[in-house]
């Protein structure tokens, strides 16, 4: 970046280069969608790092598109959104014609022959996508969809599944977007970036757009043209309403556009240093503002919702027992979590009601349908499985009363089938810990208290499901 920043003295001979960049990639790592995506096993922060190398070896003095293509493929096997850097590489193939190659050679000539020249390459890192039939054949513990055929292979490779623009498109139609709407999703978009740098370093960073365009207007548009397709424009398809869900559903989807404003404020903080080594002091000052401001939220070191919460269903299961999940993601992994690797309750068999972490026991079909169409195919099986069984039968769910012949009573978090336990105060032996929790964590504990409250409900004990519904009362106060 020191180059694009001074073309007349790209080694800024008289600064410490190292520094600078050190600086500038500082401000990255210390916004708040990177590190928090950082904290999680998640695809976006690999996303992110493809993103900033593809886009660091096109901003190179001298490149070639080889690497970024092979990359790029490579890139896909993680997250299909790297799509969205195509505008800007598009452009930039379309003017490096006028560039030359260290040796004095034009590096290419029309955009045609430079895409074809570049195909094989992309397409050698997008094979990565043929080790899932590989691996999925060895019938590994998570064996996401099962590609081990062409069929199931192409469905995950296109994200059959997820539907709609990467799953994302709302009703009203593809382009209808209220206007209203979309000024609000700009203003949250905007206001992303400045809960990511802080106030301050967004004024540097659009300081730095200016400076970029001045500079360097290849590289200006080259970055411009991604900043704006993966940001605004993915928001454009997304079509969310601004609210707590949708911010948190949206905030890993920042981490591209935030990668490139991070670029624009390495500009502005060059030009600074550049005026007046004093500027070092008002940069670092910055840096340690924005650490300060983000560190408290994604600091998880006392965070254990997602243990204790596990912890607490295996507790209410008794050995040698059958365990239906049907709820979210989170309760699944956590459970998966527990079961898998912590090995607890060895006793205790776990179905995976939506086929996407434990064994499917639904078949290959079950992974491609939905609503009722599922239900359909659900409800036999686990009832075959449930009459062959002499195990007690848990569920993990909203209601579980899906057989008209079977009554669940709750116990705990779960549902027992046909037996109904003596009343127990089950806050004597939960435990769930409430430190720093992060939006999806308070999901978990307000769905904690309102199930262990149902429950007390349930079993006549008014005080103590009170006192459940009240802590569930002020989560769900800080959710809105």
């Amino acid at each position: 970046m020191s180059g694009l920043a001074d073309k007349e003295s790209p080694n800024l001979a008289n600064l410490p280069a190292y520094l600078l960049t050190c600086l500038s990639a500082l401000t990255l790592a210390f916004s708040n969608p990177l590190w928090s995506q950082s904290t999680m096993a998640e695809v976006y922060s690999l996303n992110g790092f493809f993103v900033a190398l593809i886009i660091y070896l096109l901003l190179l003095p001298t490149f070639h598109f080889l690497l970024p293509a092979f990359l790029f493929g490579l890139g896909l096997g993680n997250h299909h959104t790297l799509v969205l850097l195509i505008p800007g590489i598009v452009y930039l193939l379309m003017v490096t014609g006028r560039r030359k190659t260290v040796d004095g050679k034009p590096l290419f000539s029309t955009l045609l022959p430079s895409t074809l020249y570049l195909l094989p390459v992309f397409l050698l890192g997008f094979s990565v996508y043929l080790f899932m039939i590989v691996r999925s054949q060895q019938n590994p513990i998570a064996d996401w969809d099962n590609p081990e055929n062409i069929t199931n292979f192409l469905k995950v490779v296109f994200r059959t599944g997820y539907g709609g623009i990467m799953h994302l498109e709302e009703k009203g139609g593809f382009l209808t977007r209220p206007m209203n709407l979309f000024v609000q999703q700009m203003s949250e978009f905007a206001g992303n970036l400045i809960k990511s740098f802080t106030i301050f370093g967004f004024i540097v960073g659009i300081f730095g757009i200016f400076l970029n365009y001045k500079q360097n207007k290849k590289s200006f548009w080259f970055l411009f043209l991604i900043f704006i397709f993966i940001g605004p424009f993915f928001i454009f398809l997304a079509n969310k309403p601004v609210e707590n869900y949708t911010r948190d559903l949206l905030e890993p989807f920042y981490i591209p556009s935030i990668i490139v404003f991070a670029i624009w404020i390495s500009f502005g903080i060059i030009f600074l240093i550049k005026k007046n080594k004093l500027n070092y002091v008002l940069i670092i000052g910055i840096l340690i503002f924005q650490f300060k401001t983000n560190f408290a939220e994604n600091n998880l070191r006392n965070n254990f919702i997602a243990f204790d919460f596990g912890k607490n269903i295996l507790k209410t299961v008794q050995n040698n027992s059958l365990l239906f999940l049907d709820k979210s993601d989170e309760s699944v992994f956590i459970l998966a979590y527990q079961k898998i690797v912590e090995k607890r309750k060895p006793s205790v068999e776990i179905f995976d009601c939506n086929a996407s972490v434990f064994p499917n026991i639904y078949g290959d079909r079950y992974y491609w349908i939905k609503g009722r169409q599922r239900t359909a195919v659900r409800l036999p099986i686990e009832r075959k499985i449930i009459w062959e069984s002499k195990k007690n039968v848990y569920y993990l769910a909203e209601n579980p009363n899906y057989f008209s012949d079977m009554k669940f009573f709750k116990t705990g978090l779960l549902y027992l089938l046909n037996k109904k336990l003596p009343a127990v105060v089950f806050g004597d032996f939960y435990v769930l810990r409430k430190i720093n929790l992060r939006y999806r964590d308070k999901i978990i504990a307000y769905s904690f208290y309102v199930s262990v409250g149902n429950y007390y409900l349930g079993t006549n004990q008014p005080v103590l499901a009170s006192a459940m519904y009240e802590k569930a009362n002020k989560i769900s106060a800080e959710l809105r």
